[in-house]
């Protein structure tokens, strides 16, 4: 090129220059802006289906882009010119093309919407201010009844400092979103939709993000690439995989969902949590599949509190009650924080519980656990179902294996027939090969029973909520412990004591152990007591039996019995003979320490035992002789009593200070009438027979102890502490 060449070249780009600068310039004077005005509130209008209303006078400016500003913008409401606005904004700005502009066409290039204020309403009719049927963008389909998308020219737009209030006439639902800032790219309806930006929900900043591939297939009932993200500083939410519009929106894909506070999440949401120390961090990972108001997770991995659960989960809120039914498993659960309270708020137990809250969702949820620790009490291999009904509830453990044996349980709650407000619970639980020791030690933190138990209850309650329940539960129990031993409990002693002539020391009835064969009770529970028809205990050539009542509010036992002798050591023997030897007694106190007296055997109910059919546990106890005399063993003939003696009255029980005991020992000729040096207070063992002075402090309630299970940091001694008396641990 000749530099004549070029000089012409340069001249042609600056003329060129200066006649686009002198025509933008010129350009706010060579629009019409009415024109213009009514143009772009044309295209709106068409857009939606919707009335578009332009107050103010359209400004026209050309730096940065050549832009037209409408102030005072309004489109309608679907609901009619008498509602709220759809969209009411103070400035409408809308950045043109310059040669169509100059051609004399109007085309977008992005719309600017400064504080917009969105008004959505639901009528009470189930219509939607929202609704755009009636324009070019969203049409109905006559052939699938379903609704299509038009193939235009949209572009870009961008949200500054909106608000959005939303309304559900049909539901009461009201909410409200404030600073939008939002960034809607859709060049046409046949490319790719884009939204990116921000917003704030109930006081949380919202991160919004979200693509369609093919928005144009998705509203045809066609398969579309769909990718969503939701966070915030109190979660993070996204999916990623395809979606369609069929009779209404599904969509499925790989979903993950992580909150460090699951608590506060669903508190955020407006739901409610129960009192409990935990639900705090969780995650959800799983495959899913939405149709509508119901989604199904399936190769979901579940952690919540780094407690990790794995199966399928589906949650349908298309009915009346939300319905959540899934299969689920885990290696370890530890529930222990769950049913702990927050400090200030009531135990799990006194948590208020209504037939409507049973009504408020319908579950069927099955799990698995090869461990489950529910507070004090450690399971191995779990499998349990809980189950929601028409205002019923059902939670079954079908098996568990702990303490060396296996257990299963059920217990059913249902509105009562006779109190109105109060439920109905019916617990039946059976237990079989556990060792009665380890289950002791991890309830109350001693083991005061060993053996291997096998146990039966069936209890009935009513009251407003767990713990009433308990404390008003009544029915049947049966217990058999065999090979074991009672800890703190001293037979020899006590036979030694109840023998004539026989002198234990102080205390003594409560120091040692005693093994035993066969331990078997038979009883019923009722207003917070359990009566105990059949109560028998086998040691080798020994057996105690009798009749019992054992008041769980102050945990005081009343046993009136009986201890028989054999000649054999075979329990199973017993019931074919008759004893060689009985001794009648009183156990009555606190069940740590009850004082031990004698009873006449006219009064001492014995059981027959016949329902108890266990191996070892005979089916008779066989005949006991009755007598007025309390003591087999046959009372010495007047012509041996000292001339100063006179016959003792046994069929009454002596109560009285040491020295009246003492006085009454002299009469006998059983014992010294001073004890040895060294050997403590002696006592007549066939009158008074108290061992030690017993703690008689009122012990707590039965409900107060449950609760003390879940309140306190370590359950299992805070509880073993409240029921035993201050002495017990020495």
């Amino acid at each position: 090129m000749t530099p004549t060449m070029r000089i012409r070249v340069l001249w042609a780009v600056v003329a060129l220059m200066v006649a686009l600068g002198g025509l933008a310039a010129a350009s706010p004077f060579l629009i019409n802006t009415r024109v213009v005005k009514k143009q772009i509130s044309k295209q709106i209008s068409d857009w939606m289906g919707l009335p578009v209303l332009v107050r103010g006078e359209p400004v026209v400016t050309v730096f940065p882009y050549l832009t037209i500003k409408l102030k005072d913008v309004q489109v309608a409401s679907h609901l009619g010119s008498n509602k709220p606005p759809l969209v009411s904004m103070q400035v409408l700005r809308a950045e043109m093309y310059w040669l169509p502009l100059i051609l004399g066409k109007f085309e977008v290039r992005r719309f600017h919407l400064d504080n917009p204020v969105f008004d959505l309403v639901r009528n009470a009719d189930g219509k939607a201010s929202w609704d755009l049927t009636g324009g070019d963008l969203i049409s109905p389909d006559d052939h699938n009844n379903r609704l299509a998308l038009s193939d235009i020219s949209l572009g870009n737009f961008q949200i500054s400092s909106g608000s959005a209030h939303y309304v559900d006439e049909t539901t009461g639902r009201d909410e409200y979103l404030s600073d939008i800032n939002l960034a809607f790219d859709w060049p046409n309806t046949g490319e790719t939709a884009a939204i990116d930006g921000e917003f704030e929900w109930r006081d949380q900043p919202i991160q919004l993000s979200a693509r369609s591939d093919m928005p144009m297939e998705l509203f045809g009932g066609g398969l579309s690439p769909l990718s969503l993200q939701v966070s915030s500083p109190l979660f993070d939410a996204q999916i990623e995989g395809t979606a369609a519009t069929m009779s209404s929106l599904q969509l499925e894909g790989d979903f993950s969902f992580e909150t460090k506070s699951l608590r506060d999440w669903i508190s955020w949401l407006g739901g409610t949590v129960r009192s409990g120390e935990s639900l705090g961090a969780a995650s959800l990972k799983a495959r899913s599949n939405l149709v509508g108001a119901s989604v199904a997770f399936s190769d979901m991995a579940l952690t919540i509190d780094n407690n990790r659960v794995d199966g399928v989960m589906q949650l349908d809120f298309r009915r009346d009650r939300p319905l959540i039914q899934g299969t689920l498993a885990s290696d370890k659960l530890d529930l222990d924080a769950y049913l702990m309270p927050k400090s200030g708020s009531k135990a799990l137990l006194d948590q208020s519980l209504t037939a409507k809250d049973l009504g408020l969702v319908d579950l069927d949820v099955r799990l698995s656990a090869n461990q489950l620790a529910l507070g004090p009490v450690k399971l191995g291999r779990t499998a349990a179902t809980l189950v929601t009904r028409d205002r019923q509830m059902s939670f079954s453990i079908s098996e568990a294996y702990a303490y060396g044996g296996r257990m299963e349980a059920s217990l059913d709650i249902r509105p009562s027939k006779s109190e109105e407000g109060e439920l109905s619970g019916h617990l039946r639980a059976k237990a079989n090969g556990i060792l009665a020791g380890t289950l002791a030690r991890e309830m109350i933190g001693r083991a005061f029973l060993t053996g291997t138990a096998l146990a039966e209850i069936d209890l009935q309650g009513e009251g407003e909520n767990l713990g009433q329940i308990a404390q008003s539960a009544n029915g049947d129990l049966s217990l058999v412990v065999t090979d074991g031993e009672l800890n703190n409990f001293n037979l020899d002693t006590m036979q030694k004591a109840l023998e004539p002539n026989g002198t234990v020391e102080p205390d003594a009835l409560y120091n040692g152990d005693s093994a035993f064969d066969v331990l078997s009770i038979r009883g019923r529970m009722a207003e917070k007591t359990i009566f105990i028809d059949g109560l028998r205990v086998t040691s080798g050539k020994r057996a105690l039996l009798g009749k019992a009542e054992l008041n769980l509010s102050e945990m005081a036992l009343d046993f009136p019995g009986t201890l028989a002798l054999y000649r054999s050591n075979d329990p199973t023997t017993h019931s074919s003979e008759e004893p060689i030897e009985q001794f009648t007694f009183h156990l009555n106190g606190p069940i740590e320490r009850p004082l031990l007296s004698l009873h006449k055997i006219g009064d001492v109910p014995v059981s027959e035992n016949k329902d108890i059919l266990v191996p070892g546990v005979p089916t008779d106890f066989g005949p006991i002789e009755k007598t007025d005399n309390p003591n087999p063993v046959r009372a010495p003939a007047p012509e041996q009593l000292k001339p100063d003696q006179t016959e003792p009255n046994l069929t009454e029980p002596v109560s009285g200070d040491v020295e009246s005991l003492s006085q009454n020992n002299q009469q006998r000729g059983s014992i010294p009438k001073e004890a040895p040096s060294g050997k403590g207070r002696l006592f007549d063992p066939m009158t008074a027979l108290s061992v030690g002075e017993p703690d008689l402090t009122p012990l707590k309630t039965f409900g107060e102890a449950v609760e003390q299970l879940f309140q306190k940091d370590d359950p299992a001694q805070d509880l073993s502490q409240s029921l035993l008396p201050a002495s017990a641990g020495e």
